[in-house]
């Protein structure tokens, strides 16, 4: 896997986001950390990392790591799966215009406006989706039409599994769905659920999404949220290791389920024959976004604002309770550091992390998400604490309403960051986001404004 360095110069703006220059910072009892959310996840914007990632300029056109003549590829086709589907297609799409002749997109919503191809809607979910075979099917046709003259990019982002996922031959779709929940509520962590998956599952997982025969070029870019390339989507790209295989084996026996297991899922244990050949013509991926990019964009506005940032982890893989736990920990160490400090004019400090609360990709975050702010509520120690969760792609549902559109993407509970605003920590406060942008994860924040000293008497 390849890193492409950050933004250099690059602007646009997708048809439902705001102009960030020309808008005001948001103003109320939660300023700073929604100032610091918007900021996170423009820093990780997925669009505007892969304009970066594919551009045509004087002549010269740049895929991933790669130059070429701008007229090398007589066609260009994508298929774009996971959630930042929406985003990635319209980079591409801007990028090529009309060279750009076949595309597919697999994601959680609805295919943006202006964007001619054909789309499946992947809900939240344990396994693959309904959709799978479809969309495993669209992505080799479309790859099977195309000659070494073309160029089809793979464009993916988190959940990805739900669209590449299909279960052991002999096991329907709801059942490697359960067997996935229930290695998870017995013990597994989320990503040995997501190496179950890949080791067990058919379809486009493990390495398995392209026939060896394709002919065309095929650039592979990717938006990370901790799990690596070998995971993401199942890892279509990466063929299975025997390590692997003993890995996974070992996860089962440890939370009891190898009774449980059909037996072509125990057959996929085994050895098994040689990997298929992948397609020769097949670049090294390429990442674009990944947590960094979220945590530098929230540590940047909260230093711009006066605060001291601090990063408590670049990746928490901990359930909802201990994830909310080792956050406030880290905040009262740095605190603890900061009062045996010289006296600053830090207007207080902004601690970090980001965090996938120890779920697989594509699994519905509501509850979990919930669980975090109830346990940090919780746990607050300082009246001028705050702590908030913030999500990087789509509306955050909570249990009291899940079906209301104008939930909110992330929220504070204890004291708030705006010194003259009325505390009040027995709530949880919204706040809004821009959907479809991008998903590396979760970022979870703390604030802690020193206590104003008591105003002296008069002598």
């Amino acid at each position: 896997m390849t890193l492409l360095p950050g933004p250099v110069g690059v602007s646009a703006r997708l048809p439902w986001e705001t102009a960030q220059a020309t808008t005001p910072d948001p103003v109320g009892p939660d300023a700073l950390h929604a100032i610091c959310y918007r900021a996170a996840v423009a820093g990780a914007d997925v669009y505007r990392f892969l304009r970066i990632a594919l551009r045509r300029e004087r002549g010269i056109l740049r895929v991933g790591n790669r130059f070429v003549a701008d007229g090398r590829y007589r066609e260009v086709a994508f298929v774009a799966v996971g959630h930042a589907a929406n985003s990635m297609a319209l980079a591409a799409l801007d990028v090529f215009g009309e060279r750009l002749t076949q595309g597919y997109l697999a994601g959680p919503e609805p295919g943006a406006p202006n964007i001619p191809f054909r789309v499946a809607e992947l809900p939240a979910g344990w396994g693959g989706a309904e959709e799978a075979p479809a969309v495993v099917g669209a992505v080799r046709e479309i790859a099977a039409g195309l000659r070494a003259s073309d160029l089809l990019l793979v464009l993916l982002s988190p959940g990805a599994l739900r669209g590449l996922l299909l279960p052991p031959p002999g096991v329907t779709p709801a059942e490697f769905s359960r067997v996935l929940e229930e290695a998870h509520g017995f013990g597994a962590t989320g990503a040995e659920v997501m190496l179950l998956a890949r080791v067990l599952g058919s379809g486009g997982v493990g390495g398995r999404l392209l026939p060896a025969s394709t002919a065309a070029d095929i650039e592979v870019l990717m938006v990370d949220r901790g799990d690596g390339p070998a995971l993401l989507g199942g890892g279509p790209f990466t063929p299975i290791a025997p390590n692997e295989r003993a890995e996974a084996r070992a996860v089962i026996e440890r939370v009891g389920l190898a009774a449980r297991l059909p037996a072509t899922a125990v057959e996929a244990l085994r050895a098994g024959a040689p990997a298929a050949p992948l397609p020769p013509s097949l670049r090294r991926p390429v990442l674009v976004t990944g947590p960094a990019d979220a945590l530098r964009g929230a540590a940047d506005a909260a230093f711009d604002k006066g605060w001291t940032a601090r990063l408590a982890s670049l990746e928490m893989r901990e359930p909802p309770d201990a994830a909310a736990d080792q956050l406030l920990a880290r905040t009262e160490t740095f605190l603890e550091e900061g009062r045996s400090a010289p006296p600053g004019r830090t207007k207080g400090y902004a601690t970090f992390a980001m965090t996938t609360l120890d779920l697989p990709e594509g699994v519905d975050d509501t509850l979990p998400c919930w669980e975090f702010l109830q346990r940090a509520r919780a746990g607050l120690r300082r009246r001028e604490l705050s702590v908030s969760l913030l999500r990087t792609a789509g509306p955050l549902r909570l249990p009291n309403d899940p079906d209301d559109p104008g939930d909110p993407g992330g929220w504070v509970v204890g004291a708030p960051s705006d010194s003259e605003a009325t505390p009040t920590p027995d709530e949880t406060r919204p706040l809004a986001m821009r959907p479809g942008i991008t998903d590396v994860g979760l970022v979870a924040m703390s604030l802690w404004r020193p206590p104003a000293a008591p105003a002296k008497g008069k002598g």
